[in-house]
Formats: C-alpha cells, structure tokens, sequence
C-alpha cells in the first residue's frame, strides 16, 4: 500500500482503541507501561530491523547486528560531538532544523514523558507506474525525485507532510515535520497504542517508487526496484541517524514501519529491499568520517 496515502490518514488526529496500560502489544512486543518495545536496545533492533520482504512477509530476526549498529546500541561507540555533526550537515546543505532544538515527546509532547526513542524508515511507494517499467535510470529520474508531491500546496497540516524528514535517491534530504512536533505515521502507533506513543518515533520517508506486480489480480503496488535504496540513500540516511541520535542525546533505535506495523489490518510492505549491512556500512564510515 502506499505510504503517502496511508500517511495521509495516520497523520490525522483519530480514535484508538488503547489496549490496558500493562499490555504488550505487536509482532516485537510494545510494552504500553514502559513506552518501549520489549528488550535491550539491541534486541528492540533485532526484531524492528527484521527483513521485509514481498507482500510485507517477515524473513527471520538477525542472529545478531552487524558490527557499526551493534556497537552504537551496545553502548561502545559513543555519539559524535555536536558541533563535528553540525559542521558536516551545513558543509553538505541538509537541514534538520538544527541540533540544538528538542525532539518531539512521547504522549504528544507531555513534558514528563520520554523523548523519542524510534528511528523509523519508511518508503514512499511512489510515484507509481502500475503495468509501466521503471525509468531505465532510476536514481536520477526528475519524476522519481520531486519532492513536491509529498508537499501539496494548500495541503492540511494535520495532514502533510506525511514525515519528519524525506530523502531522494540523489540523497537531497527535505525537512517535512518539525522534529519537535510529535507524530505519528504507522498504525501501531494511530490505531493500536493510541496518544500515549505519539512523539516517541521520528520518520524518515526514503523515495522509492513501486509497480503493479501482474501475477496479482486488481490493483497492488507490490514490485519495488533492486536494489531498493541507492548508495547515495544510504550513505545520507546513515548520517540523518547519527544526527537525529545526536539530537535526541542518545542513540536512536532503527525501527521499519512494515516491522513495526506486523500483523495489523491493512499493514505496510515498507521498506522494500532495504539491507541492513549496506546500512551499516555506511554507519561505520560517517562514524569514522566523523572522529
């Protein structure tokens, strides 16, 4: 399904049905009580960070994290310094809206509620060709790359942008929500945990378009690219985690709404086709790049 229109509704303000606060609830066991996923950080990132594969099916956990990620969330590798942070996104025009400011908190932006814990990567299962092949290169498309559909003029603000922050196959990084605006773009989050869990996850859309798989009757928008991500989309996406950890004062836990969202009606497939180890190893080198 596509991530913007889902985003469209999400964002909005709706009822849930809150399970008790002492239930844990989805496929990596939320903990209502603790605002948390149930674990260490590492093994909270294990089971986010699960495989999603075709039709959004679950592959199995990592038996362990690959070295950068494990080592961020073990607690060996210490956050970059603020301002080596800061210089690197200003020397590579991304804006976040600074450093200095707060993330969002949890049950919507109750002061005495936890900051936000949650890195999750979407994709935005758009633009959609239905039955028409993808451009013959992908990365640099005009049409795969236009920010402006996610940002429509005149769009509700309760509404849109869909994210907190999108990032194109080039690696242009857009600012859509404030990091201090709690929000909420997954429907564990909307439909199952309720209010409580809105401000506890950031969301970062990576562009990705998608097609109409054949094999399938009706619509779907089941054929994503290979590779899923550019190279570029992982090296920025990679320093918007070390940034927006930064931001937050503590390493952020890498989260997929497709993970995230595992088992409820009308789930998510995204991302499609992202890989962990390309991730990690573009952690590790911003990390080296940023000693």
């Amino acid at each position: 399904m596509i991530a913007l229109l889902a985003g469209l509704a999400l964002g909005a303000s709706q009822p849930a049905v809150v399970p008790e606060p002492t239930a844990v609830v989805g496929h990596c066991r939320f903990i209502i009580a603790d605002l948390s996923f149930a674990g260490s950080p590492s093994e909270q990132a294990r089971c986010l960070l699960t495989h999603v594969g075709y039709r959004g099916k679950l592959g199995r956990e990592p038996e362990r994290l690959p070295r950068g990620l494990a080592g961020v969330l073990d607690g060996r590798s210490r956050l970059p310094a603020k301002d080596r942070v800061a210089q690197l996104l200003d020397s590579e025009g991304i804006d976040i809206g600074g450093l200095d400011e707060p993330v969002s908190r949890a049950r919507d932006g109750d002061p005495a509620a936890p900051l936000a814990r949650y890195f999750v990567i979407h994709d935005t299962s758009t633009p959609y060709y239905a039955n028409a092949p993808f451009p013959a290169d992908i990365d640099r498309d005009p049409k795969v790359n236009d920010f402006a559909p996610y940002f429509p003029v005149g769009g509700d603000p309760e509404k849109v942008p869909v994210a907190h922050l999108f990032l194109d196959r080039l690696g242009a990084v857009k600012l859509g929500q404030l990091l201090s605006r709690p929000w909420r773009a997954t429907k564990l989050e909307s439909r199952v945990i309720g209010l409580p869990a809105k401000g506890l996850f950031l969301h970062v859309e990576t562009v990705m378009p998608r097609r109409r798989d054949a094999r399938i009757e009706g619509w779907n928008d089941a054929i994503a690219p290979k590779p899923g991500f550019s190279k570029a989309q992982y090296d920025r996406l990679a320093l918007l985690y070390i940034a927006l950890s930064v931001r937050a004062g503590s390493w952020l836990i890498p989260a997929q709404h497709g993970t995230i969202d595992q088992g409820l009606p009308q789930a998510h497939d995204d991302p499609q086709n992202f890989s962990l180890r390309s991730f990690d190893r573009a952690l590790r080198h911003r990390l080296r790049q940023l000693k």
